[in-house]
């Protein structure tokens, strides 16, 4: 029952109660003391009326409560809602100035591929270019001699090493590097060739060796492409003067993903007379997925 509609009962109880009291009084005045019996009938009546009365406040009250509480919580969700609300809409404007930003930034380029282009052949040049001082530095170290005037016996001998520039062979699949050339014919392009993938490098730790040291020998290929290089085979062949000899060798991985750069092998050893005839030349040759390959030489 709505509050209006138990505010409207209790009225119309009051106005009843009135006109009983009025009744009474009038059948007291006409009819007498006679009709007291009625009168006591009559307030009992009243009285039971004033309860019923009481009994609709208080439900009156509960349901004023019940209403209050509610408005309450519908405010604190209409509250929360609207937080809602305003969250969503900061972050649909800072989504459209991203994207009013980046229609911005392409409209400033007139042509996406051909920047796209100079910065990939402008990063290729890096790359080779930070080969060619790796090169150039290895050679200006193989070039300095040490010199100790106070020794009058000549020092043991330090081998130096100097890391040849990366070839790079397009041939067809499972074509191989037989040695040093590929059938007998020299058709590898420049490391500086608009088509090739990575270099590939020839380290030996440490730099300057003598006889009974120990040294580490890795191959490690660096991919400068924009796509992952999957290796098929590595051969390592060296070359002692007029001698050939070498072979493939196990892979220590099968990829190596877009501007990164992974060793493909590594041994270890004790530096011995073998190692000593010069002139001394490794190469290794990489055979990657589709045919292609990469060759370079380690020289001392």
């Amino acid at each position: 029952m709505e509050p209006r509609d138990l505010k409207r009962e209790m009225a119309a109880l009051r106005r009843s109660l009135g006109r009983y009291q009025i009744y009474l009084g009038a059948v007291i005045a006409v009819i007498g003391l006679s009709v007291v019996a009625a009168v006591a009938v009559v307030s009992w009546y009243g009285i039971e009326l004033r309860g019923q009365v009481d009994e609709v406040g208080k439900e009156v009250a509960a349901l004023s409560e019940d209403m209050r509480t509610r408005n309450r919580a519908m405010a604190l969700d209409l509250a929360r809602q609207q937080r809602e609300l305003d969250a969503l809409r900061h972050a649909a404007q800072s989504d459209l100035r991203v994207i009013q930003e980046a229609h911005r930034k392409l409209a400033t380029i007139r042509d996406p591929e051909h920047e796209l282009t100079a910065l990939r052949e402008a990063n290729e040049a890096l790359w080779s270019a930070l080969a060619e001082q790796r090169m150039d530095l290895l050679t200006a170290l193989s070039q300095r001699e040490p010199r100790d005037e106070a020794v009058e016996d000549s020092p043991p001998t330090i081998r130096r090493f100097e890391l040849g520039q990366t070839e790079f062979l397009e041939g067809e699949p499972g074509g191989g590097v037989d040695g040093f050339v590929a059938g007998e014919q020299e058709v590898r392009r420049g490391s500086q060739a608009p088509g090739q993938p990575g270099h590939l490098l020839i380290e030996l730790d440490p730099e300057r060796i003598r006889l009974g040291d120990d040294y580490r020998l890795e191959v490690r290929l660096i991919n400068r492409s924009n796509r992952p290089l999957e290796v098929m085979s590595l051969r390592l062949d060296w070359k002692f003067g007029l001698e050939k000899t070498g072979g493939p060798v196990a892979l220590a991985l099968d990829r190596v993903d877009p501007r990164t750069n992974g060793v493909l092998f590594r041994v270890s050893g004790q530096w011995t007379p073998a190692h000593e005839s010069s002139p001394v030349v490794l190469k290794a040759t990489l055979t990657l997925k589709g045919g292609a390959m990469l060759a370079n030489t380690l020289s001392w």
